[in-house]
């Protein structure tokens, strides 16, 4: 073996800086981020050791809820080129990865790096995208991913977007199917914020508001879509939280607009929990859904969340999240066609006390 790999401690964070400094001209990693990377929960740093140093790293990016986990970063020391340290470290983190019960690993890597690029092809992963401007200098980066369960690689022809605002998740669901179902469209933070402006319950004296069920589902109407909704009870939603007398009043009054005109729309509606039979059978008549999540499940936060269900690989949902938690380095290899095992996905699929199930079944709208 080349060298023995082991997990990083905080002691070795002057070795990775040492590392970081001498291999990367551009966007290094500092030493507080390293420290950071080593405590975290939702990360892991290895260390390939050698006679004794430090001769190589890699980092592994696990999402909450996810199947995909990502390599954020891989480097091996000056003079170690050419040792197989690189490529042991890779194999690695591909089984740590599986240890954790990820479908796949993704990552970036510079369009100019062809070394990397070919070791990368030779260890089975393909391209999935590129991304312009996207190292400091302004070099593209190439993406890539390898699936490590299973042979059959997921891939999905939904275009993804990523929000451009904390409280437009759902308009940029909507946006994502519209795109889907119409080649002739694209998304844009004008629409995104007109969308949230006509699907939106209400406003919020310390910020925007969010979007519900029905109004998400008048937009898609209004826009082409055809839509379905699931909604867990009937009544009003996200009250439980809000204080204010007024405030509860002009959202009743907003949800009750939208949902007499999605009565108008003839619009179906189902007051029942959905199931993963009710998005798999979706998927499977060639629709996307809207899915309300948990944001505490997916990434902290106790926020409704919207995300868009695309595809069913037999063991997984897989859903593009258009929020992309940038302070976390995540990128849209974190959030675009993430396979979320049956389980933990109907898990997090509820909101609040009251353990709240909503869905917008969108597809192509007859015409005729």
């Amino acid at each position: 073996m080349p060298a023995e790999i082991r997990t990083a401690r905080p002691s070795d964070v002057d070795d990775l800086a040492a590392i970081e400094n001498a291999v990367f001209p551009t966007d290094r990693i500092s030493r507080r981020s390293f420290r950071q990377l080593i405590e975290r929960e939702t990360a892991e740093t290895l260390i390939a050791e050698s006679d004794g140093k430090v001769a190589g790293y890699a980092i592994i990016l696990f999402r909450k809820g996810s199947g995909v986990a990502r390599l954020y970063s891989i480097a091996t020391g000056p003079g170690r080129e050419g040792q197989g340290i690189g490529r042991l470290l890779l194999d690695t983190a591909e089984d740590v990865a599986f240890e954790h019960d990820r479908m796949m690993l993704r990552l970036e890597v510079r369009e100019d790096n062809a070394r990397a690029i070919r070791i990368y092809e030779q260890s089975g992963y393909r391209r999935i995208g590129r991304e312009t401007d996207y190292y400091e200098d302004g070099t593209p980066a190439l993406r890539y991913e390898k699936t490590l369960r299973g042979h059959v690689p997921v891939a999905t022809s939904v275009p993804f977007y990523e929000q451009t605002c904390d409280f437009t998740c759902g308009p940029c669901c909507l946006m994502m199917a519209m795109a889907n179902f119409d080649g002739t469209f694209r998304p844009d933070p004008v629409m995104e914020v007109r969308l949230w402006r006509e699907a939106t319950t209400v406003f919020m004296m310390s910020g925007p508001g969010g979007c519900e069920p029905f109004g998400l589902a008048v937009a898609a109407f209004e826009y082409g879509l055809s839509a379905e909704v699931f909604v867990s009870f009937d009544g009003p939603l996200f009250l439980q939280s809000v204080r204010s007398t007024e405030k509860r009043r002009v959202m009743q009054l907003a949800q009750i607009d939208f949902q007499r005109r999605a009565g108008e729309y003839n619009i179906p509606v189902r007051y029942n929990a959905f199931s993963i039979d009710d998005i798999r059978t979706a998927i499977a008549a060639g629709k996307l859904v809207v899915v309300l999540v948990s944001g505490f499940l997916m990434f902290g936060k106790k926020v409704p969340h919207w995300v868009l269900a695309i595809g069913d690989d037999g063991d997984h949902i897989l859903i593009h999240d258009p929020w992309v938690e940038d302070e976390r380095e995540e990128t849209e290899s974190d959030a675009a066609n993430i396979p979320v095992p049956y389980d933990i996905f109907i898990n997090m699929a509820q909101f609040g006390r009251d353990g709240l199930r909503a869905a917008i079944i969108l597809g192509a709208r007859d015409r005729q």
